[in-house]
């Protein structure tokens, strides 16, 4: 008997579906030891990337002082207008602002750039076979090579427009002075979780816009708000530990990291242990919790984008 065309297989006709695969962690042992013997690529990736920035204008990689620089001008006459301080007498005020949102400014670059990491890498995902947190961790230490040439910008800064503001603290008029010392060596350590925090949060932000990609549009804003609300135009001090509200601020990580940062390497004062602490767990549960977050979602990336 003849075989009816309807019952011959015909390969060409196969069905290839393509579905999400089961979420799950890999083996983290294997995993970050993949990460540790791929770092060299990311560096690369990295370096590229900040020899490729602003090469197309006139000032080229001076922008990466000029732009938080001018960003805090913009604040500055802001706050003087605001508040009706002098001109004259802003510069301790200017200094002040520098310090914060130039730090700020690396956690704003980090997590951009780290959560449009994956997305905006697709190709390179769907060739190469390699642990995918090297790409928001990748984008980190981009933004904080760019952010290395503020730091003796703000140093200068603080040289040459340093000196005393007033500030009501507890209903009190109190001067605060900014002053040189050893202390301000404390700041590197600060600067050290802001990075660890900018990884985790990077990490965080490249999964959710894989499924979100209105996360893009929404971060902006998110971290704007998130400036007002930490001490980066303002000092941590006018929230101390006698204040009120000194634990409810101790919830925003940027309160102990900006804080922490502000106090020593402007202020040359130590912060209070428990601005260490809380600095410390929101740096490395953020860590943590993101690069778990990203781990677990990553061999869903290449079908989702």
């Amino acid at each position: 008997m003849a075989e009816h065309p309807s019952q011959r297989l015909d390969t060409r006709d196969e069905l290839h579906v393509y579905e999400a695969t089961r979420h799950g962690l890999p083996n983290i042992p294997q995993y970050f030891r993949e990460l540790m013997g791929r770092w060299p690529f990311a560096a690369e990736f990295s370096r590229s990337s900040i020899r490729a920035a602003n090469t197309d204008t006139v000032f080229g990689q001076l922008w990466l002082i000029l732009n938080p620089l001018l960003l805090a001008v913009v604040y500055f006459i802001l706050i003087v207008i605001l508040t009706g301080t002098p001109i004259s007498r802003g510069g301790p005020t200017l200094a002040l602002i520098c310090c914060g949102l130039f730090l700020y400014t690396l956690l704003q670059g980090a997590v951009s750039s780290g959560a449009g990491s994956v997305t905006g890498g697709g190709a390179l995902i769907s060739r190469m076979a390699f642990p995918r947190l090297l790409m928001p961790f990748a984008a980190v230490r981009t933004n904080f090579f760019r952010f290395l040439p503020t730091v003796p910008v703000f140093l200068l800064m603080k040289l040459i427009l340093g000196g005393e503001y007033k500030l009501n603290l507890n209903g009190v008029e109190t001067v605060v002075q900014e002053a040189w010392g050893w202390e301000m060596l404390l700041s590197i350590y600060f600067l050290a979780l802001m990075v660890v925090f900018s990884a985790g949060l990077a990490a965080f932000m490249a999964t959710l816009q894989v499924y979100f990609r209105d996360t893009a549009s929404f971060l902006p804003y998110f971290l704007r708000i998130w400036m007002y609300l930490s001490p980066v135009l303002w000092p941590a001090i006018k929230f101390g530990p006698g204040d009120s509200l000194y634990h409810v601020m101790l919830i925003n990580p940027m309160y102990s990291i900006c804080g922490g940062w502000s106090d020593t390497l402007l202020l040359s004062t130590v912060p209070p242990l428990l601005v260490w602490v809380v600095g410390t767990a929101w740096a490395l549960v953020m860590l943590v919790v993101g690069s778990l977050f990203f781990m677990s979602r990553e061999r869903d990336f290449a079908v989702r984008i």
